[in-house]
């Protein structure tokens, strides 16, 4: 339903008919339709999260356990885009409680300790944050033109996900 007409076209009463059951029977599993969408996102982020912990736990390195990290993350929303386009529609009203908490809060503080043990320690808080929103911004800004934008990038995506991670290993490396 959310693939067909996004955030605004799913309804309580169409979600209800789809899985056979009386409208009223979903409010008492879910009190609104951003709670309802908000269960199914917390499902698909948990799944992206264990994929990306898997993918990432056998490399040493902090920056090779990051790049993993990113590489799992990108491939595994590259392999569901519907699921992603659920998951980062812009018109969707996920409540703050939702990105503050559970799986998509887990990846965020994975990712931040790994950036921070590949920055020099006497960086100071504001510059961390910058590193930490920068990197965060280059990978969900990969996949929103790999998988949102009606004009795909004319080179072929692993190159262009390696010459990201590249680009966060540098930046990374010369932070400070």
């Amino acid at each position: 339903m959310h693939a067909e007409s996004g955030y605004c076209g799913v309804t309580m009463r169409s979600v209800a008919q789809a899985v056979g059951m009386p409208p009223m029977s979903l409010y008492r599993y879910f009190p609104n339709k951003s709670a309802l969408l908000e269960g199914v996102w917390a499902d698909v982020l948990d799944a992206s999260l264990q994929m990306v912990r898997t993918a990432s736990s056998a490399s040493d390195s902090p920056m090779s356990r990051l790049r993993k990290l990113y590489e799992a993350y990108v491939m595994f929303w590259l392999q569901h885009p519907e699921d992603f386009k659920l998951v980062f529609d812009p018109g969707s009203r996920a409540a703050p409680s939702t990105l503050a908490a559970g799986p998509a809060s887990g990846f965020r503080q994975e990712c931040e300790t790994l950036i921070d043990a590949c920055l020099p320690p006497e960086l100071d808080a504001a510059r961390r944050q910058a590193a930490y929103d920068l990197c965060r911004l280059k990978v969900i800004g990969f996949l929103f033109a790999s998988i949102s934008l009606i004009s795909k990038p004319l080179t072929p995506t692993p190159l262009l996900l390696k010459a990201m991670l590249d680009d966060i290993e540098h930046q990374l490396r010369h932070t400070g």
